[in-house]
């Protein structure tokens, strides 16, 4: 029987058993991925149209037309008749004032022998007719030198001042008289106390 020698061989192989050699693991190293630089996106943003600014419009200021009340100054022009010269001062703005916000009324007169009325209905203008009133607010009788003296009144202070006169001093033949049908405040509650001319007619003027 031979012997050999049996240099560096282990154990098994010794034996007779073939040893398996096993390769040293090495370390193997994690593959790296380099993801592909991403180009830099340009974020969008979107273009804002262009807003012209609102156009503005100067609003041109209101003229405020004052209304004359009563100008007690104004030159009234030469009438022939008290009726006529009623039609002109109802008719003048700087006289009859706010004559469009009163309520209706009726004014009965008698001068000169005659009758006429004065009447504005509900949303109507002032009507001066010859004739007898029915229902009136205020009846009024003018003596013939009351008439007369009213007539020759160039301005409406002269006019207003000589009517007071003529219903304060009533004496015989030269008067005014004022009969109210319907109480003082009613006729206020239509618009008579902001009318001049009305509060001189019933006799309410100062």
């Amino acid at each position: 029987m031979v012997r050999r020698k049996l240099f560096g061989r282990d154990k098994k192989e010794a034996d007779g058993e073939p040893s398996e050699e096993v390769p040293e693991e090495k370390e193997i190293a994690e593959p790296t991925w380099e993801l592909p630089k991403e180009e830099a996106v340009k974020e969008i943003v979107p273009e804002i149209p262009k807003v012209e600014p609102a156009k503005t419009y100067e609003v041109p200021e209101a003229k405020v037309t004052e209304v004359k009340v009563a100008d007690r100054g104004s030159t009234i022009p030469y009438h022939k008749s008290l009726p006529d010269r009623f039609k002109y001062m109802f008719g003048d703005s700087g006289i009859a004032g706010s004559m469009e916000n009163t309520d209706e009324f009726l004014l009965a007169f008698m001068a000169m022998g005659d009758r006429f009325k004065v009447e504005k209905k509900a949303m109507g203008s002032v009507q001066i007719e010859p004739g007898t009133a029915y229902d009136e607010d205020v009846f009024i009788r003018v003596s013939n030198d009351a008439v007369n003296d009213l007539l020759s009144c160039v301005t409406f202070k002269d006019f207003s001042d000589t009517y007071m006169r003529y219903y304060r001093n009533a004496e015989p033949g030269k008067f005014i008289k004022i009969e109210l049908r319907s109480d003082i405040s009613s006729l206020n509650k239509r618009g008579f106390a902001r009318v001049p001319l009305l509060k001189l007619l019933i006799g309410a003027a100062r």
